[in-house]
Formats: structure tokens, sequence, C-alpha cells
């Protein structure tokens, strides 16, 4: 429901506000926020938020470094989102970044990963 989804945009702004920088769950509630954010975007095609959701994926991704077990998922989230405003803008940096992405976000799930699937998926989304 759209109530619902404005309710958990708002309470994950709300929630990020009382958090500092450096907070160990900064990252998840980032990323939390900014997928909210693109389903809000994917109902409502409102591209604000979709621009915030990708400022929100780069700062959750920079409190995810390479060995964090979250990474994959930053890097496939951002890697769609960028996807996304390449629809819309047809602007060539996007779909390279978010190929680039996929690709190493796929580096990072091995054969056997839990989230390989899903990672060969997005990659093939930006490939096509």
């Amino acid at each position: 429901m759209v109530a619902d989804l404005e309710e958990a945009i708002e309470s994950g702004r709300a929630a990020l506000k009382l958090l500092t920088r450096w907070h160990p769950s900064r990252g998840e509630y980032l990323h939390n926020l900014a997928c909210n954010l693109r389903k809000r975007f994917v109902k409502q095609a409102a591209m604000q938020d979709l621009e915030e959701a990708i400022e929100l994926h780069r700062a959750a991704l920079e409190l995810r470094p390479i060995g964090h077990p979250d990474r994959p998922s930053s890097l496939c989230e951002l890697a769609f989102c960028l996807s996304r405003r390449h629809d819309k803008h047809r602007v060539a940096e996007d779909l390279q970044e978010a190929i680039t992405l996929g690709r190493e976000a796929l580096k990072l799930c091995p054969q056997g990963h839990p989230n390989r699937a899903s990672s060969l998926h997005n990659l093939a989304q930006c490939l096509a």
C-alpha cells in the first residue's frame, strides 16, 4: 500500500537523523531507505525519489567496504537504480556504471553464494 510505503520512508528518515555518521547500523538504514525510495519511484515515477535512492545507496556502499557481508546487495541495488535512471535519461555513463557495479557484485558472489542468482539476474538486466 502507498500509505505504508510513505510511512516507511518517513520512519526511515527519522531513524537516520538519530544515528551518528559512523553508527554501525547506518549503512543498513541508508540501504533500507534507498530501497523504499526506489519502490516509490517504481509506483509514482518521481525522479527525485530515484536520485535520492542513488545518493543513499552510494553512502551505504561507502560504509560497506570490500569484505562486508552486505556489499553485494548494495552494489546490486545501486546498479539497479542507475539502470532505471539510464532507462529514463539515456545517459551512457549510468549504464556503464551499473554494469561495472553488477560485475563487481557477481565477483563477490561465487558459486554457492546465496545471492549469486540475484546478482546474475541484475547483471543480465543491465546488459539487456
